[in-house]
């Protein structure tokens, strides 16, 4: 795969990624992670997001198609769509997404974590090379993709593709709380950049359980499930990882917050898509809107 094809999926962080798993799921016939908020008049609704899909993932139940039709607005975390034809945004992408001069991957991990990735890079049988020049965050995305493609799941599937692709058809405002490039900045910051990696080959080792478990938590709306399989047990068993939550998760839920906020000024009625994660557990999305007055129930 191409390195922009990797770069279009970059929302989310690890745990979010895996959470794409659950994209087995029959959404048709199932509750899946769906909310509506609402003060003064004005309508949230907020579906938690699988960037990669299969196809008996639709038709989504008409719950959540109908609340679509009736928003004028949609709220993405990126435009996943909006940077395939701009060159200039897949040039500024890639310069984040690789090393320049003598620097390589090796540099930013530590031995034992190279070490964990070069045995998967074995197992995988795919050329080191590949991946030496890729700094730590669009490894970890290579990383997931290669192993969420291997278990059958596509990105044109996607659910924010899915909406996306109707809202531009339908002349739709689309509001981005974040970008592709904001994203992948973001990641890039992070203060341990070695967390990352360590974390991503930590969960990948489970990923073949990790997905029956996910995919019946997500069938039946239960978010208590998804927080401790997303956020609360990884943070239980690796404390060690607070920080990367708190970049990956929890700062970002209280400006994703922001942002819909803003956007919910201008509109009577918006539709949200976001990385399910950002919706579960006492530092979500939800949660700060709720802290702003609006009541919430899960449909």
């Amino acid at each position: 795969m191409s390195f922009f094809r990797f770069s279009r999926y970059l929302s989310g962080g690890i745990a979010a990624l895996l959470l794409l798993l659950c994209a087995a799921a029959n959404a048709a016939g199932d509750k899946g992670l769906f909310w509506k908020a609402e003060k003064g008049g004005h309508e949230i609704y907020l579906l938690g997001s699988v960037h990669m899909a299969t196809a008996d993932f639709y038709p989504l139940r008409d719950t959540i198609q109908q609340a679509y039709q009736n928003a004028d607005t949609l709220v993405v975390e990126a435009d996943v769509m909006a940077a395939e034809g701009d060159m200039d945004l897949q040039k500024k992408v890639m310069q984040e997404s690789l090393y320049t001069g003598g620097r390589s991957l090796r540099d930013d991990l530590s031995p034992a974590v190279y070490q964990k990735l070069q045995q998967w890079l074995q197992q995988r049988q795919l050329p080191e090379p590949l991946f030496i020049r890729q700094r730590p965050a669009f490894a970890m995305i290579t990383l997931s993709m290669v192993e969420m493609k291997a278990h059958g799941l596509d990105p044109s599937l996607g659910i924010d593709r899915h909406f996306l692709k109707q809202a531009k058809g339908d002349g739709k405002r689309i509001v981005e709380l974040e970008g592709i490039l904001e994203q992948l900045k973001m990641l890039n910051e992070l203060d341990n950049p070695n967390l990352l990696l360590e974390q991503t080959l930590e969960q990948l080792q489970d990923i073949d359980t990790f997905i029956p478990r996910l995919t019946g938590a997500w069938k039946s709306g239960d978010s208590n499930s998804l927080y401790r399989l997303i956020i609360a047990d990884d943070l239980a068993e690796h404390p060690e990882y607070r920080p990367l939550y708190d970049k990956l998760f929890f700062s970002r839920n209280a400006e994703m917050a922001s942002g819909i906020l803003k956007a919910s000024t201008s509109s009577k009625s918006l539709f949200v898509i976001v990385g399910a994660g950002h919706l579960v557990g006492d530092e979500s999305v939800l949660r700060e809107l709720k802290s702003k007055g609006f009541s919430v129930q899960q449909l």
